[in-house]
């Protein structure tokens, strides 16, 4: 696992030196997913596939955001993480058996496809639910528990996710919250995340294509809460979806990571300042900014799968330039196998959206 150094932290550096080392901190971790050592603990290894939700899956399941591989072959700060919030143990533990913490809630705004959907890999990894767990059917993502997580010090603490799918669910009724942000970059309109950090307690992002993201912005749900930005955006992304909204624009998990990465710097130098920082407590805080790279775990496996079908097959890696320039050129072509598959899927999207919508409109006209 890679590992910041103590020094540069204590004596200050500037959000440009902070997000090259958290972008070097992705590049090397994404890299180990491409190696063959078996000693790796983030290097791909052989999981069998399993069934869930009446389909077969490896990883995870994006219908019900079930991780699907042993406990033991997670990272130990997901593994930790899992066990915790299963038991309800939410003790701060300390030392480098430390759980992934986050610095905020997050609540994933889903409108688009599960299987290109990023943000369910957050939902997936902090979660409790297990291939050898009981499944608790429950409405934990229901619009009533949207009070809890924010307002619950203990859910705070262990920086709790949750998913709402347009699709299917309600966004809940962010009125007046000034404690909850949209993770959204707009000129004119979002702020630097650094300088909100301090009172960020759920950050909600979209898990959506940029080309349809206007529409979710609109949602009366989500109008009202101010918008925020990646103070310093790394330079790229190494998602394997292509699309025309420019450099630097991130999927939903890498979004996440650099946002909790940014606010976790941010609150611990406002500690730091004020004299209220241990050297217990900066250990701590090392051991937690270093767990965050974690989050992109199930992200690293899929690019290295990506890349090694691509290279068998003799064809660029979807996350590179050409790669990505090759799928437009594909996309553009009508007819093929590709556009109607992705033209099917909008329009399975949309009717979803649109037969949840039907069910209300007559509860709303009782109202």
């Amino acid at each position: 696992m890679m590992t910041l150094d103590a020094k540069k932290i204590v004596n200050g550096t500037s959000p440009f030196e902070e997000v090259e080392e958290a972008e070097r901190s992705v590049q090397n971790y994404l890299e180990t997913f491409l190696t063959e050592t078996p000693s790796n603990a983030e290097s791909g290894k052989s999981f069998q596939r399993v069934v869930c939700c009446n389909s077969s899956r490896s990883f995870y399941c994006e219908e019900c955001c079930r991780l699907l591989v042993p406990d033991d072959s997670l990272p130990i700060p997901i593994s930790r993480r899992k066990k915790e919030t299963s038991e309800k143990m939410f003790q701060h533990s300390g030392g480098e058996g430390r759980p992934l913490r986050l610095p905020f809630n997050v609540h994933v705004i889903l409108d688009d496809r599960r299987k290109s959907a990023t943000g369910l890999h957050a939902v997936a990894l902090l979660n409790k639910t297990g291939p050898n767990e009981d499944r608790d059917d429950s409405p934990t993502d229901s619009l009533a528990d949207h009070s809890c997580s924010i307002l619950s010090n203990d859910s705070f603490d262990m920086g709790s996710v949750k998913l709402f799918d347009l699709a299917t669910d309600d966004i809940p009724r962010y009125i007046d919250d000034a404690s909850t942000f949209l993770l959204f970059p707009s000129p004119g309109e979002s702020v630097p995340l650094e300088s909100v950090a301090s009172k960020v307690r759920t950050l909600v992002v979209l898990d959506c294509k940029w080309t349809s993201s206007g529409n979710s912005r609109k949602n009366k749900g989500l109008s009202s809460l101010q918008k925020v930005h990646l103070s310093s955006p790394p330079k790229q992304s190494y998602y394997w979806r292509w699309h025309n909204a420019g450099r630097g624009m991130l999927s939903t998990i890498e979004a996440i990571y650099f946002a909790a990465y940014e606010a976790s710097q941010i609150k611990y130098q406002l500690l730091l300042d004020a004299g209220s920082i241990t050297q217990s407590d900066s250990n701590d805080h090392m051991i937690d900014q270093n767990n965050l790279i974690h989050l992109l775990w199930l992200f690293g496996h899929q690019r290295a799968a990506t890349i090694k079908s691509a290279q068998k097959n003799g064809v660029p890696a979807p996350c590179t330039g050409e790669g990505k320039e090759l799928q437009r050129a594909l996309r553009k072509q009508k007819g093929t196998w590709r556009q109607l598959r992705h033209k099917e899927d909008e329009r399975r999207l949309k009717e979803k959206i649109n037969v949840k919508e039907a069910k209300k409109q007559p509860f709303n006209a009782i109202m």
